[in-house]
């Protein structure tokens, strides 16, 4: 789904939305009235009540939700900003697109905390993945040491991925840390001759990530500047 085919979507649901108080102010009463006369003397009473306000709360969005859906984001202008410096430019829109708080971005600094993190929930991620490793009861005793080490590596990188430590005029350099982490892990995965099929995988992955991240600082610096 590219950016105007879900602003198509995005529009109805918060009108419906916003819809919801008139309904409520105007037919609410009458119909917990009726549903009342209806189920009255019956046991099952409070389980159809029960029914229709888990219905309502499942099916409706919040009004902070359908006021926010009022303005998606101009989506091909603005990812293009952030996505044109990417090494992979179809990643980093797939990527950004996969999350929907991108729709609603109201401007290019928007994109970008939204990029930074996305990339913070893959360093933990990729975080936790090491420290299950380290922690499995399969895992070779000689590896464990550097699969600790890689945990703490990607969960520092994770606390790089955050405005109010890449906001001034050295972001990318900032954001180049984590990076830097992401090496250390490997060098100390060589080292320990740590020989797990999976890994290599995980960071090749986390790289992909990191390549967004990277994009994201740049425009951060391009637009302060």
């Amino acid at each position: 789904m590219n950016c105007l085919t879900a602003r198509a979507v995005v529009y109805p649901v918060a009108l419906a939305t916003l819809k919801l108080d008139v309904f409520s102010s105007i037919k609410w009463t009458a119909i917990t009235h009726h549903l009342v006369s209806v189920t009255m003397g019956s046991s099952n009473r409070t389980l159809i009540f029960a029914t229709i306000f888990l219905y309502l709360l499942l099916h409706f969005p919040s009004q902070p939700e359908a006021r926010g859906l009022k303005s998606p984001a101009k989506c091909p202008k603005l990812l293009s900003q952030v996505c044109k410096t990417s090494q992979n430019y179809a990643f980093c829109v797939r990527v950004l697109m996969s999350n929907p708080l991108t729709l609603l971005a109201p401007n290019t600094k928007g994109i970008v905390v939204n990029a930074l993190d996305i990339v913070r929930k893959e360093s933990m991620k990729t975080s936790k993945f090491f420290d299950g490793l380290a922690n499995g009861r399969g895992t070779v005793p000689a590896f464990k040491p550097a699969l600790k080490e890689c945990a703490s590596d990607f969960k520092k990188a994770s606390g790089l991925m955050n405005l109010k430590v890449l906001e001034g005029d050295f972001a990318t350099m900032d954001v180049n840390y984590a990076l830097d982490d992401a090496r250390s892990c490997e060098t100390k995965l060589s080292m320990d001759e740590v020989n797990i099929k999976s890994i290599p995988a995980i960071i090749k992955n986390w790289k992909n990530f990191y390549g967004v991240a990277n994009a994201a600082a740049l425009t951060l610096e391009n637009l302060q500047n």
